[in-house]
């Protein structure tokens, strides 16, 4: 049933701001919620009363993502700044003040993740990029672009194929030595081992080739980003409609898996298991086995449009949803089935989070007509 309801982030505009993003506090008595307003608040769940305010000291512009840290005192926000840049702040959440701060060049910041055994925090792009930035000291490390496995390099060799002509006499036994070159640090080092096993295609034609390729076929914006607890791992969610998982510690790509028919707009990892969950622009959730790299189970909203949002409860039984509707959808993990459809009565729930207790099972959404509704179990 309906619990509170919190409305600063609209604004007194004629068009509402979005809510972008909400989650829980480690007291499960406050949540702290972000949107187009540029404004993140912290307020009384309970109630609705507003408990704190923070303002970006060196960015303004909408903030797209917020995470609470796992010391408890402090949380992690970004968005964009003008079209062509973003930045993230690190706050506390009781007094307001801004402790460290990072910026993402050509992109802005749209998803973030805490990885409390590395002491960083990762940072999704819409450059394709994902920064894992270690606040305190302020050191940014990017997860590479260029990350691919072996039959994605192939693909993409393909491709060139057709825009490099001299390389054509060379495919046949140039192929398969390049099956093995799984991931590639920087550009240059494809290049080099490109033309080095196409001798022709060294011309300044084919080069300029790869370069159109490499721009027009990266991962694209990551939309979301989430830390698997049970090992050092995270997953990220792609506008190419890939979900792909990494080793958190060296950055390397392990699994690439493929299903949504559109951009990945959340994923979450599972609290007890190598499984990983997505939504997707295809109104479909997928449960994947990390380990595998294989799909699990199948969830489809017939008539929900593009999953926006996605949140799991504390026993990792149950799997919350917010669509493009307006609806909240609960599933249950075990049996696949629908268990009951909330109508948040609002715009595109963009957010959901889940209250661990007080009372057990809150579920929180922010949405696009910048409301964020709290709704309690009955």
């Amino acid at each position: 049933h309906f619990e509170s309801l919190f409305c600063l982030h609209r604004g007194f505009h004629r068009k509402p701001h979005s809510a972008n993003a909400v989650q829980v506090l480690s007291d499960t008595v406050h949540a702290v919620s972000c949107g187009d307003c540029g404004t993140c608040w912290v307020w009384r769940i309970c109630d609705a009363k507003p408990r704190q305010l923070f303002v970006p000291r060196t960015s303004y512009g909408p903030i797209k993502t917020v995470s609470v840290l796992f010391d408890t005192l402090r949380i992690v926000s970004g968005g964009a700044v003008g079209w062509m840049s973003g930045a993230a702040q690190v706050w506390e959440w009781r007094t307001g003040k801004q402790v460290a701060n990072t910026h993402c060049l050509a992109g802005h910041f749209m998803s973030s993740a805490e990885i409390p055994e590395l002491g960083t925090v990762l940072l999704g792009c819409s450059n394709g990029y994902v920064d894992k930035w270690h606040w305190s000291d302020g050191f940014v490390r990017r997860v590479p672009l260029l990350g691919r496995m072996g039959w994605e390099w192939a693909e993409l060799l393909h491709n060139i194929q057709h825009y490099c002509k001299d390389a054509e006499g060379h495919a046949q036994w140039g192929m398969s030595s390049l099956f093995n070159h799984a991931k590639f640090a920087t550009e240059q080092a494809f290049i080099d081992v490109v033309a080095k096993t196409y001798p022709g295609i060294k011309t300044d034609t084919c080069l300029v080739a790869i370069g159109h390729f490499f721009l027009t076929s990266f991962f694209g914006a990551v939309r979301s980003v989430a830390y698997v607890p049970t090992k050092v791992r995270f997953v990220t969610g792609t506008s190419d409609g890939k979900v792909r998982y990494w080793n958190a510690a060296t950055g390397l790509l392990l699994k690439v898996m493929c299903g949504h028919e559109g951009p990945v707009n959340a994923v979450v990892g599972s609290l007890v298991a190598q499984d990983a969950y997505s939504g997707g622009d295809d109104g479909t959730i997928r449960v994947w086995c990390l380990d595998k790299g294989i799909q699990k189970l199948l969830f489809v909203q017939d008539y929900g449009g593009p999953v926006l949002s996605l949140a799991v409860y504390p026993a990792n039984r149950i799997l919350v949803a917010g669509s493009a509707d307006g609806y909240i959808r609960m599933w249950d993990l075990h049996s696949g089935m629908l268990l009951c459809a909330i109508n948040t009565g609002g715009g595109a729930v963009k957010s959901v989070a889940i209250n661990p207790s007080n009372p057990l099972g809150q579920i929180l959404a922010a949405g696009s007509d910048g409301y964020v509704r709290v709704f309690n179990p009955r």
